[in-house]
């Protein structure tokens, strides 16, 4: 090769390489934005307790409600809450259940025709709630750990043992 075919493929790489950053540097602009913009949405779902459709948005909604609502008990202090969901949104179909002399045949239930054809849809069910993890600096009180193991097993209607509430290593000064 000459030396000028070899200098023109040495800048038609640097123009190649580039254009590669630009548009590596615009794509990462795309999404960290996605990313902030997302995050907006659920902490405005979570204030307008609008239904989340996401789980990880579902489980910072629960949070949220969660810290609130133990904030208010009296010698609770500072509240952190983890919560942790077991699976994700299931959907619930209708379902059309006959009886025979064979026994039962069950069929889901479609409506509209063709390629338009869809099953009917008659609920959707939030992530089944595997634990809740609560730390507080009032959580030393047996009697206040007890009142919010209590009042979170009520309002998240899950047992007393899917929750572990934990004092906090430093208090607040």
């Amino acid at each position: 090769m000459s030396e000028k075919t070899i200098k023109r493929n040495n800048k038609s790489q640097k123009i190649i390489f580039l254009l590669l950053g630009g548009m590596l540097g615009v794509i990462l602009l795309i999404f960290g934005n996605l990313a902030d913009n997302s995050k907006q949405e659920v902490e405005q779902a979570v204030e307008s307790g609008v239904e989340v459709t996401d789980a990880d948005a579902y489980a910072a909604m629960l949070e949220e409600r969660v810290e609130r609502i133990c904030s208010q008990v009296s010698g609770v202090g500072s509240v952190e809450v983890f919560v942790s969901l077991k699976g994700g949104y299931r959907t619930v179909y209708a379902v059309d259940t006959q009886s025979s002399s064979s026994g039962y045949k069950s069929e889901i239930v479609m409506s509209g025709s063709g390629s338009d054809k869809r099953a009917v849809v008659t609920a959707y069910q939030n992530p089944e709630i595997a634990g809740v993890g609560i730390v507080c600096s009032g959580a030393s009180n047996e009697s206040v750990r007890n009142q919010i193991i209590s009042l979170v097993s009520a309002s998240l209607d899950i047992g007393s043992n899917k929750i572990f509430v934990a004092a906090s290593a430093y208090t607040p000064s």
